[in-house]
């Protein structure tokens, strides 16, 4: 077995019981990480989620609202069944899942699992249309870098 520090992240497959999370009838992309962390039994993950997307820096609170409204994601911030803006379409111990609908074509799931290892954070993306498309690969590696650092930043908050 390999040990890891707290707050490594690594990028992984999608397991069978991570894709049975996302309600989207197809996957056009699906990126999923996992931050090494003494996470079971500590927090839900609805508070995971939270603590990723919300407990962040107000510079970071404001790009992630930038990126998500150049991708044409509508969100309902004074909405209390929503994270970061994202509203909240299943919520149990097992997995919470967020979904945002774009004007642009695009439909993004976000699910955050605890599991023994850590904290699962996956992205789901259908994208409907040619501009979806265009956009979401233009996105993509600021997107996969954003995560990676907002995992790192989360395990470090939380400890």
């Amino acid at each position: 077995m390999t040990a890891y520090r707290n707050g490594t992240v690594d990028a992984v497959d999608a397991d069978a019981e991570l894709l049975q999370c996302s309600t989207l009838p197809r996957v056009d992309h699906v990126d999923v990480h996992l931050v090494h962390c003494d996470a079971a039994g500590r927090d839900s993950p609805e508070s995971w989620a939270r603590e990723i997307l919300e407990h962040t820096s107000p510079a970071m609170r404001l790009r992630l609202r930038a990126g998500w409204t150049m991708l044409g994601i509508g969100l309902r911030h004074r909405d209390d069944n929503t994270v970061a803006g994202w509203p909240i379409t299943h919520s149990s111990a097992e997995f919470v899942r967020l979904h945002g609908v774009s004007r642009l074509g695009l439909t993004g799931q976000l699910i955050t699992r605890v599991t023994d290892d850590g904290v699962v954070f996956a992205t789901f993306a259908a994208l409907s249309t040619p501009l979806a498309r265009t956009v979401w690969a233009r996105a993509l590696p600021a997107h996969l870098t954003i995560v990676r650092s907002l995992l790192q930043d989360a395990a470090e908050r939380v400890g």
